[in-house]
């Protein structure tokens, strides 16, 4: 069969939300799909559930079992049997719009396109509370390129051609959280041509058990691991220099601003902020003056300008009291 689009989805103890996914995806309105499903080690009931898709469609999901390896190695393992000319990915936990990957796809085939990006839903389990968060941010003045630097680097709101990923076979570090960002940012950096399907197309769950809210696990410090991989990928391919500021940004970002309010909550808060400030005082000394940093709402700027070693106390205790 040939298939236009393949989706990898990552599975390792989801249980209770595996069902709602796959079936998101094999009711997709594309019809030639192909649904990649990688149990990565899991020990509680998800083989169960992916055995009965594959059972009930047969020609559509296809199932692999491995061990162990992390959310990175799993993507790497489900990309060597992707059968299509365009690849997206679905964490296990979340779901999809029926029609994502139609939208998706035919955006790419319309505009001639390497990559399209569509919005996503944050939800909040056991509540009603859902905040939507824009594919591509729409910055007045600044480049294509540079506001998708700004924009959400999540490897899943996205439909790739494959070939951004043969290209220097490109992958997902393994074993280390954040593990999107190595893979995306080259990615944007490298782009001729993108789409955008201005609408929320993926929900994307918020669970107090998943990875990215275990605030107090040392894994948190990826995050360095992460931006100097980053960095030298970039580097590598030769994109460095044209996106300086840009990466100058994304370390302010995944270090001080989004990242810090992470950072903030964990146990490891005075390490992490300290370790984050004399890195960018080192790396970007000048760092203060980024010019994205004035894109940024009032109260981010003047947050940027005025933390050093002995401020960051003070709104560590702001973030969590207000945050509580």
């Amino acid at each position: 069969m040939t298939y236009k689009v393949s989706v990898i989805v990552p599975v390792y103890n989801v249980e209770k939300y595996l069902f709602r996914c796959l079936n998101s995806l094999v009711n997709q309105t594309l019809a030639d799909i192909q649904i990649i499903v990688v149990n990565d080690g899991a020990t509680d009931h998800s083989q169960e559930i992916i055995d009965t898709f594959v059972c009930e469609h047969s020609t559509k999901v296809f199932s692999y079992v491995k061990t162990n390896g992390g959310l990175g190695d799993a993507r790497n393992f489900g990309l060597k049997h992707v059968q299509a000319s365009f690849v997206g990915f679905v964490d296990s936990d979340d779901y999809v719009e029926p029609d994502m990957y139609e939208r998706l796809y035919q955006r790419i085939v319309e505009e001639n396109a390497e990559l399209a990006v569509c919005d996503i839903v944050y939800e909040w389990e056991n509540t009603n509370q859902k905040n939507i968060l824009k594919g591509i941010k729409q910055i007045d003045g600044i480049k294509t390129t540079s506001t998708l630097f700004l924009s959400p680097l999540f490897a899943w709101n996205k439909l790739y051609s494959m070939q951004l990923f043969d290209d220097k076979e490109l992958r997902y570090p393994q074993r280390l959280w954040y593990e999107d960002i190595p893979v995306t940012i080259p990615i944007f950096a490298s782009l001729k041509k993108i789409a955008y399907v201005d609408k929320v197309l993926i929900h994307y769950m918020q669970r107090e058990t998943s990875i990215m809210a275990s605030f107090d696990n040392k894994k948190i410090f990826d995050i360095f691991d992460i931006l100097d991989l980053t960095e030298k990928r970039l580097k590598d391919r030769g994109n460095y220099e044209e996106n300086e500021s840009e990466v100058e940004f994304l370390f302010i970002e995944q270090l001080l601003l989004y990242g810090a309010f992470r950072f903030y909550k964990s146990k490891y808060a005075n390490e992490l902020i300290s370790q984050a400030l004399k890195l960018m005082n080192k790396r970007f000394k000048s760092w203060k003056a980024n010019k994205f940093i004035k894109v940024l709402p009032w109260q981010y700027q003047v947050y940027l300008k005025t933390i050093n070693i002995l401020t960051f106390r003070f709104y560590k205790t702001y973030v969590r009291i207000t945050q509580k």
